[in-house]
């Protein structure tokens, strides 16, 4: 028995793992379950048992973070943004490419807008964290537009268009990161009345 679960959950960590492999690579719509089945040593009868559909093994990859963007950001440290970028830019330089294929066909695939809105409210929730001393009391009017600012100076749109668009290095990119962040924080220093 306790033979037989840890094939399984042996198989379901290779099952999981392929699908985020690919995903890094190919678009959704490339991504076949036979590859999937061929990374990793099952038959494409098996995941459909496990996981009903393609779209149902990529919800389940996306559920239980393969990809370890939330065990990786988590580690940023509330209020260290210099840190907290790093952290972010390099986990942009590992899946902002697939973020962005995964973009090109949101308003085509449920399953594209179900991963970029998870990624949308996950990178609020880490901003609000993060980003948590520079901002307002969450019930100021001011705090949703403060909020916004911050997530979108670290959205992997710009991202994209420092690294692909326009072809900066990574060096430069968090330089822009930063001063926008810089801005944003010089910016409600300033409007925070002394005391």
């Amino acid at each position: 028995m306790q033979a037989r679960a840890k094939k399984v959950s042996e198989n379901e960590e290779r099952i999981l793992k392929s699908i985020f492999e690919h995903w890094k690579k190919l678009s959704i719509h490339e991504i076949t379950l036979e590859m999937v089945a061929a990374d990793s040593g099952v038959t494409v009868r098996t995941i459909l048992r496990k996981y009903g559909s393609k779209e149902g093994l990529i919800e389940a990859c996306v559920e239980k973070d393969i990809s370890n963007i939330k065990k990786v950001r988590n580690t940023a440290a509330t209020g260290d943004y210099s840190q907290a970028l790093e952290i972010l830019l390099n986990d942009y330089e590992r899946i902002g490419d697939a973020a962005v294929r995964t973009l090109a066909i949101e308003l085509e695939l449920p399953i594209a807008k179900k991963i970029l809105d998870n990624g949308r409210a996950y990178h609020r929730e880490w901003c609000k964290i993060v980003f948590g001393p520079f901002l307002p009391d969450q019930n100021s009017s001011d705090y949703e537009p403060q909020l916004l600012s911050f997530i979108t100076a670290t959205e992997f749109y710009l991202w994209k268009l420092l690294r692909r668009d326009l072809n900066k290095s990574p060096e430069t990119t968090f330089l822009v990161f930063k001063s926008l962040v810089e801005g944003l924080i010089h910016q409600r220093k300033e409007s925070t009345p002394l005391l």
